[in-house]
C-alpha cells in the first residue's frame, strides 16, 4: 500500500494514483486519482499496519506515519464528497451515479478516517435522492449503504435501505441474492448483509451506549445478539 503513494511537493501530501482502479468500476483506471474511498481506506490501511507493529514489539515505521497523516483530503464539490478527485462530477452528470456509491463506505464500512461527518450526511442525502437505483445497482450497495447511515445515528433509514424494494435487493427462500441478468448467485450481496446487521447489533467504537445501536430504540424492534464484537 506504500508503494503505491507518490508525495506531491507542491500540495505537500501524498497522493493515490494514477493508475488506479477504484471500487466504483466505471471510471479510467489510466487517469483516476485520489478516490473518496480509497484515500480512507489506505489511511486505515496504514494504521492496523502499525498496530501490527507495535504488536510484534517493534516502533511505527515512520515513513507510513508520515503518508498516514498526510494523504490527500477527501475530494468533495458543493459540501458533498465525490467519488474521486480527478473526475469530481459525481453530482453534475448523471452517469456518474451508478455502479457503486462507494464513497460511502469511508464512514460505513470503514470508521471515517479524514471524514466530516456533516458532508457524508450531505453526501448519503444526495445518494439516496439522486442516485440511478434502476441503470446498475449491486445487491451490496444496500447494506454497505445502511451501515453509512447507522454511524451517522439514523438508525430507521438504515433499516429502510436495508429493506428498500429495489433492483437486486432480494433474497430466495435458499438465501441467494440474484442479480438482474445472468447472475442467480451473488455471494457479495449475502457478505455485505451479514456485515451490515453485525455492524448493526454489535456496534462501533463511539457508537451511542446500549445495545444494537443501528437499530431504532422505538419499540419496533426487538434485537438478539451475542458474541459480535464491535468495529472500530
Amino acid at each position: 500500500m506504500a508503494s503505491m503513494l507518490h508525495w506531491d511537493e507542491k500540495r505537500g501530501c501524498y497522493l493515490l494514483g494514477p493508475p488506479l482502479w477504484i471500487a466504483q468500476e466505471i471510471y479510467d483506471q489510466a487517469t483516476s486519482m485520489n478516490p473518496t474511498y480509497e484515500l480512507s481506506y489506505w489511511a486505515r490501511g496504514l494504521e492496523i499496519a502499525q498496530q501490527w507493529r507495535e504488536r510484534l514489539g517493534l516502533p511505527r515505521n515512520p515513513e507510513w506515519e508520515k503518508m498516514r497523516t498526510h494523504m490527500a483530503p477527501l475530494p468533495q464539490k458543493d459540501g458533498r464528497y465525490v467519488a474521486l478527485e480527478s473526475t469530481p462530477d459525481t453530482w453534475d452528470n448523471k452517469d456518474s451515479r451508478h455502479d457503486h456509491p462507494s464513497f460511502l463506505m469511508a464512514l460505513g464500512q470503514l470508521p471515517g478516517d479524514g471524514v466530516d461527518r456533516a458532508v457524508m450526511r450531505r453526501t448519503l442525502d444526495a445518494t439516496l435522492a439522486t442516485w440511478d437505483w434502476e441503470t446498475k445497482i449491486w445487491g451490496w450497495d444496500y447494506p454497505m449503504i445502511a451501515m453509512t447511515a447507522a454511524r451517522l445515528g439514523a438508525p430507521q433509514q438504515a433499516v429502510d435501505i436495508l429493506l428498500k424494494n429495489g433492483p437486486n435487493n432480494a433474497y430466495k427462500a435458499n438465501g441467494h441474492n440474484p442479480q438482474r441478468g445472468d447472475l442467480p448467485v451473488y455471494l457479495p450481496g449475502n457478505g455485505a448483509l451479514l456485515a451490515a446487521v453485525a455492524l448493526m447489533a454489535g456496534g462501533w467504537d463511539g457508537a451511542p451506549a446500549g445495545d444494537a445501536p443501528g437499530f431504532p430504540r422505538d419499540g419496533s424492534w426487538v434485537v438478539h445478539a451475542e458474541g459480535l464484537h464491535p468495529l472500530p
